[in-house]
């Protein structure tokens, strides 16, 4: 009898084991920056962060649900706890990794200036000066603006990357910096009759940190573990770029 009850405690054990692998990860996203993740008219989120994190999910045998969070309270909804891991093209940067912690890369996108079509504005911090320039708020772009431009330019910052191209088009803000996605999504977008890229990728490794990783609390080595063999899996096996093409005319491999 006291076998029976030690073996039937073992299968307990390993079933409880087994529930625990499986358990649900919840991965936040701002719902609100195409390509990489945006909202539908159903209220789903979709885009390109969205179907990466279904095929890493794929990838680690969890079940997901990918939730729309703003991102302004994106890092403190993780650390309370109202989800697991943020996928929303957050830069891994040394100021975000005194919070939280993060996966390996997933993606590295550049950054782009934009203005109006018939703006002087070419990108350079010489034709920057003295104009208003958007960027999302807490973001890498907006702290681009800051160090590089300074008291030289006024810094406008916005909730939402449609807000900013709201602005842009209205001519409320002289130039706008954003992802080279988002960037070429807008100019797609009206057909280059209002906005245009312009000057050339903005690159600092030192606001932009080594590219674009999954969120994670600090404590969670073993689901950041489980990431990270995910990612290098997408990445080897061509998932990722296949999924990128679908939204994005640009590698964004890491």
């Amino acid at each position: 009898m006291k076998r029976l009850v030690t073996g039937v405690a073992a299968l307990l054990l390993l079933a409880s084991g087994g529930i625990a692998a499986a358990q649900e990860i919840r991965i936040a996203t701002e719902g609100a920056y195409p390509p990489f993740n945006f909202t539908q008219p159903d209220g789903k989120v979709a885009g390109l962060e969205v179907d990466l994190a279904n095929a890493l999910c794929e990838r680690m045998k969890r079940p997901c649900t990918v939730v729309a969070q703003e991102w302004d309270g994106i890092i403190p909804g993780l650390l309370a706890k109202k989800y697991d891991a943020i996928m929303a093209t957050m830069n891994i940067t040394p100021e975000r990794a005194k919070a939280i912690g993060f996966s390996t890369p997933y993606m590295v996108v550049p950054a782009y200036f934009v203005a109006p079509v018939k703006s002087a504005i070419d990108g350079s911090p010489a034709s920057l000066r003295g104009k208003t320039i958007g960027a999302q708020v807490s973001t890498t772009h907006s702290r681009y603006v800051e160090k590089h431009l300074g008291s030289e330019a006024t810094l406008k910052t916005y909730d939402t990357a449609s807000n900013l191209l709201a602005d842009l088009k209205a001519g409320r803000i002289d130039a706008a910096i954003t992802t080279g996605a988002t960037a070429s999504d807008w100019v797609k977008g009206d057909g280059g009759t209002s906005v245009k890229l312009v000057g050339q990728p903005v690159i600092d490794a030192e606001v932009f940190g080594p590219g674009i990783g999954v969120g994670l609390r600090k404590e969670d080595e073993s689901l950041k573990q489980s990431f990270d063999e995910a990612i290098r899996a997408v990445v080897q096996d061509g998932t990722l770029a296949r999924i990128a093409a679908r939204y994005v005319d640009f590698s964004i491999t890491p």
